[in-house]
Protein backbone atom coordinates (compact mmCIF):
# COMPACT_ATOMS: atom_id res chain seq x y z
CA UNK A 1 0.00 0.00 0.00
CA UNK A 2 1.77 3.28 -0.86
CA UNK A 3 1.52 6.14 1.18
CA UNK A 4 -0.32 4.26 3.96
CA UNK A 5 0.58 6.83 7.06
CA UNK A 6 -0.93 9.93 4.90
CA UNK A 7 -4.46 7.94 4.76
CA UNK A 8 -5.41 7.92 8.36
CA UNK A 9 -7.38 10.85 9.78
CA UNK A 10 -7.05 12.65 12.60
CA UNK A 11 -9.08 12.39 15.66
CA UNK A 12 -7.59 14.69 17.35
CA UNK A 13 -7.06 18.58 17.07
CA UNK A 14 -3.22 19.33 15.48
CA UNK A 15 -2.10 22.43 14.44
CA UNK A 16 0.98 23.09 12.30
CA UNK A 17 2.52 25.74 10.69
CA UNK A 18 1.78 26.97 7.24
CA UNK A 19 3.97 24.87 4.94
CA UNK A 20 7.27 26.73 3.43
CA UNK A 21 6.49 28.21 0.27
CA UNK A 22 2.28 28.13 0.72
CA UNK A 23 1.86 30.75 3.39
CA UNK A 24 -0.91 33.18 2.90
CA UNK A 25 -0.49 36.67 2.89
CA UNK A 26 -1.30 38.43 5.36
CA UNK A 27 -2.02 35.77 7.65
CA UNK A 28 2.03 34.45 8.15
CA UNK A 29 0.99 34.53 11.92
CA UNK A 30 -1.70 32.14 11.35
CA UNK A 31 -1.50 28.18 11.78
CA UNK A 32 -3.19 25.08 9.45
CA UNK A 33 -5.52 22.36 11.63
CA UNK A 34 -4.22 19.41 10.22
CA UNK A 35 -7.17 16.95 9.23
CA UNK A 36 -5.05 13.95 7.73
CA UNK A 37 -2.06 12.24 9.45
CA UNK A 38 1.82 12.99 7.82
CA UNK A 39 4.42 10.82 8.15
CA UNK A 40 6.76 11.86 11.23
CA UNK A 41 3.30 12.40 13.08
CA UNK A 42 3.30 10.12 16.35
CA UNK A 43 -0.21 9.36 15.98
CA UNK A 44 0.45 8.76 12.69
CA UNK A 45 0.60 4.91 12.94
CA UNK A 46 -2.78 4.95 15.04
CA UNK A 47 -4.76 6.98 12.86
CA UNK A 48 -3.77 4.65 9.86
CA UNK A 49 -4.76 1.43 11.28
CA UNK A 50 -7.99 2.95 12.70
CA UNK A 51 -9.04 3.74 9.39
CA UNK A 52 -7.39 0.48 7.76
CA UNK A 53 -9.53 -1.45 10.65
CA UNK A 54 -13.00 0.50 10.21
CA UNK A 55 -12.64 -0.27 6.29
CA UNK A 56 -11.93 -3.87 6.55
CA UNK A 57 -14.29 -4.58 9.14
CA UNK A 58 -16.76 -2.75 7.02
CA UNK A 59 -16.27 -5.24 4.14
CA UNK A 60 -17.57 -8.24 6.58
CA UNK A 61 -13.70 -8.93 8.23
CA UNK A 62 -13.54 -10.67 11.17
CA UNK A 63 -10.83 -9.27 13.39
CA UNK A 64 -8.87 -12.07 15.75
CA UNK A 65 -8.84 -12.22 19.03
CA UNK A 66 -5.46 -13.54 19.05
CA UNK A 67 -3.46 -11.33 16.54
CA UNK A 68 -5.21 -7.65 15.99
CA UNK A 69 -3.19 -7.64 12.91
CA UNK A 70 -4.98 -10.47 11.31
CA UNK A 71 -8.66 -10.49 9.80
CA UNK A 72 -11.10 -13.38 8.12
CA UNK A 73 -14.14 -13.96 6.49
CA UNK A 74 -16.05 -16.98 5.36
CA UNK A 75 -17.94 -16.49 2.63
CA UNK A 76 -19.94 -19.78 1.29
CA UNK A 77 -17.83 -22.07 3.40
CA UNK A 78 -14.38 -20.79 1.43
CA UNK A 79 -12.41 -18.36 4.06
CA UNK A 80 -9.86 -15.86 3.17
CA UNK A 81 -7.39 -14.40 5.58
CA UNK A 82 -6.01 -10.91 5.37
CA UNK A 83 -2.96 -10.16 7.99
CA UNK A 84 -1.83 -6.34 8.07
CA UNK A 85 1.70 -5.35 8.74
CA UNK A 86 1.73 -1.79 8.47
CA UNK A 87 1.95 -1.09 4.93
CA UNK A 88 1.72 -4.32 3.69
CA UNK A 89 -1.16 -6.41 3.22
CA UNK A 90 -1.21 -10.54 2.67
CA UNK A 91 -3.97 -12.36 1.79
CA UNK A 92 -5.12 -15.91 1.30
CA UNK A 93 -7.29 -17.99 0.38
CA UNK A 94 -9.49 -19.04 -2.81
CA UNK A 95 -8.50 -16.67 -5.89
CA UNK A 96 -11.85 -15.74 -6.82
CA UNK A 97 -12.02 -14.17 -3.08
CA UNK A 98 -8.42 -12.71 -3.74
CA UNK A 99 -9.23 -10.86 -6.85
CA UNK A 100 -12.38 -9.88 -5.25
CA UNK A 101 -10.67 -8.26 -1.98
CA UNK A 102 -7.81 -6.80 -4.21
CA UNK A 103 -10.68 -4.71 -5.81
CA UNK A 104 -12.18 -3.22 -3.10
CA UNK A 105 -9.16 -2.63 -1.61
CA UNK A 106 -8.04 -0.59 -4.82
CA UNK A 107 -11.00 1.02 -4.77
CA UNK A 108 -10.63 3.55 -0.96
CA UNK A 109 -6.29 2.78 -0.57
CA UNK A 110 -3.85 3.46 -3.56
CA UNK A 111 -2.56 0.26 -3.80
CA UNK A 112 0.42 -2.40 -5.74
CA UNK A 113 0.02 -5.90 -6.17
CA UNK A 114 3.44 -7.36 -5.91
CA UNK A 115 2.00 -10.98 -6.47
CA UNK A 116 2.91 -14.35 -4.71
CA UNK A 117 4.75 -14.05 -1.48
CA UNK A 118 8.17 -14.58 -1.45
CA UNK A 119 9.89 -13.32 0.94
CA UNK A 120 8.22 -11.72 4.43
CA UNK A 121 9.70 -10.39 7.42
CA UNK A 122 12.99 -12.65 6.69
CA UNK A 123 10.40 -15.73 6.27
CA UNK A 124 10.98 -17.63 2.73
CA UNK A 125 8.03 -18.91 1.07
CA UNK A 126 8.24 -21.31 -1.62
CA UNK A 127 4.84 -22.69 -3.56
CA UNK A 128 3.53 -25.24 -5.51
CA UNK A 129 0.57 -27.26 -6.59
CA UNK A 130 -1.19 -28.26 -3.10
CA UNK A 131 2.65 -27.32 -0.75
CA UNK A 132 3.92 -24.57 0.71
CA UNK A 133 7.54 -24.26 1.79
CA UNK A 134 9.00 -22.51 4.52
CA UNK A 135 12.42 -21.52 5.41
CA UNK A 136 14.81 -18.51 7.03
CA UNK A 137 18.05 -19.42 5.25
CA UNK A 138 19.05 -16.15 4.28
CA UNK A 139 17.70 -15.17 7.89
CA UNK A 140 20.31 -17.92 9.61
CA UNK A 141 23.25 -16.52 7.37
CA UNK A 142 22.21 -12.68 8.55
CA UNK A 143 22.75 -14.37 12.00
CA UNK A 144 25.79 -16.33 11.59
CA UNK A 145 27.47 -13.07 9.86
CA UNK A 146 26.13 -10.34 12.48
CA UNK A 147 28.08 -12.92 15.19
CA UNK A 148 30.98 -13.46 13.23
CA UNK A 149 30.11 -17.22 13.13
CA UNK A 150 30.18 -17.79 9.45
CA UNK A 151 32.83 -20.69 9.72
CA UNK A 152 31.43 -21.88 12.97
CA UNK A 153 31.56 -25.90 12.91
CA UNK A 154 27.62 -27.27 12.38
CA UNK A 155 26.53 -29.64 15.01
CA UNK A 156 23.85 -32.41 14.97
CA UNK A 157 22.39 -31.55 18.73
CA UNK A 158 21.13 -27.52 19.26
CA UNK A 159 22.78 -27.66 23.12
CA UNK A 160 25.89 -29.68 24.58
CA UNK A 161 24.14 -32.29 26.73
CA UNK A 162 26.84 -31.64 29.89
CA UNK A 163 25.77 -28.05 30.33
CA UNK A 164 24.33 -28.21 33.67
CA UNK A 165 27.40 -29.89 34.82
CA UNK A 166 29.50 -26.42 34.12
CA UNK A 167 30.60 -24.43 36.92
CA UNK A 168 29.99 -20.38 36.42
CA UNK A 169 31.90 -19.30 39.25
CA UNK A 170 34.81 -20.66 36.78
CA UNK A 171 33.97 -17.99 33.96
CA UNK A 172 34.38 -14.26 33.19
CA UNK A 173 31.38 -12.07 32.37
CA UNK A 174 30.51 -11.72 29.18
CA UNK A 175 29.10 -8.96 27.09
CA UNK A 176 25.14 -9.08 28.17
CA UNK A 177 24.25 -6.88 25.48
CA UNK A 178 25.44 -8.99 22.71
CA UNK A 179 24.20 -12.31 24.11
CA UNK A 180 20.55 -10.56 24.40
CA UNK A 181 21.08 -9.56 20.96
CA UNK A 182 21.70 -13.38 20.04
CA UNK A 183 18.35 -14.17 22.16
CA UNK A 184 16.62 -12.04 20.15
CA UNK A 185 17.56 -12.92 16.86
CA UNK A 186 17.10 -16.99 17.60
CA UNK A 187 13.55 -16.24 18.70
CA UNK A 188 12.88 -15.08 15.72
CA UNK A 189 14.22 -17.97 13.88
CA UNK A 190 12.02 -20.77 16.13
CA UNK A 191 9.43 -20.20 13.38
CA UNK A 192 10.87 -22.29 11.12
CA UNK A 193 13.22 -24.48 13.81
CA UNK A 194 10.75 -25.72 16.43
CA UNK A 195 13.60 -28.10 17.00
CA UNK A 196 15.62 -25.41 18.69
CA UNK A 197 12.54 -23.74 20.69
CA UNK A 198 13.72 -26.27 24.03
CA UNK A 199 17.46 -25.07 23.42
CA UNK A 200 16.51 -20.94 23.03
CA UNK A 201 13.84 -21.18 26.37
CA UNK A 202 16.61 -22.77 28.54
CA UNK A 203 19.32 -19.99 26.78
CA UNK A 204 16.79 -17.14 27.64
CA UNK A 205 17.05 -18.06 31.54
CA UNK A 206 20.28 -16.52 31.76
CA UNK A 207 19.83 -12.72 30.59
CA UNK A 208 20.78 -11.70 33.48
CA UNK A 209 23.78 -13.23 35.12
CA UNK A 210 25.75 -13.91 32.08
CA UNK A 211 29.32 -16.30 32.60
CA UNK A 212 31.80 -17.19 30.20
CA UNK A 213 30.47 -20.80 29.80
CA UNK A 214 27.05 -19.02 28.01
CA UNK A 215 29.50 -18.41 25.21
CA UNK A 216 30.23 -21.89 24.87
CA UNK A 217 26.24 -22.51 24.93
CA UNK A 218 25.91 -20.16 22.09
CA UNK A 219 29.19 -21.42 20.27
CA UNK A 220 27.23 -24.88 19.58
CA UNK A 221 23.85 -23.59 19.41
CA UNK A 222 24.91 -21.30 16.66
CA UNK A 223 26.74 -24.24 15.00
CA UNK A 224 23.36 -25.75 14.41
CA UNK A 225 22.01 -22.68 12.29
CA UNK A 226 24.09 -23.96 9.68
CA UNK A 227 21.91 -26.73 8.18
CA UNK A 228 18.87 -25.71 6.22
CA UNK A 229 15.76 -26.88 7.74
CA UNK A 230 12.62 -26.28 6.21
CA UNK A 231 9.17 -26.56 6.60
CA UNK A 232 6.28 -27.97 4.69
CA UNK A 233 2.58 -27.36 4.80
CA UNK A 234 0.40 -29.44 2.85
CA UNK A 235 -2.89 -28.60 1.86
CA UNK A 236 -5.52 -30.44 3.70
CA UNK A 237 -3.05 -32.12 5.99
CA UNK A 238 -1.00 -29.58 7.63
CA UNK A 239 2.64 -28.68 8.47
CA UNK A 240 5.36 -31.64 7.88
Amino acid sequence: MKTAFLNGFMQEEVYIEQPQGFEVHGKESHVCTLKKALYGLKQAPRAWYSRTDTYLQGLGFTKSEANPNLYFIVIGEEPLILVLYVDDLVITGVERLIEHCKGDLAAEFEMKDIGLMYYFLGLEVWQEEGHFFLGQGKYIVDILGRFHMEDCRPMSTSMITNWKKLHASDFELVDSTLYRQLIGSLMNLVNTRPDICFAVNTMSQFMYELERFIGSLQNTFCGTCRGQWIMVWTTGRGME
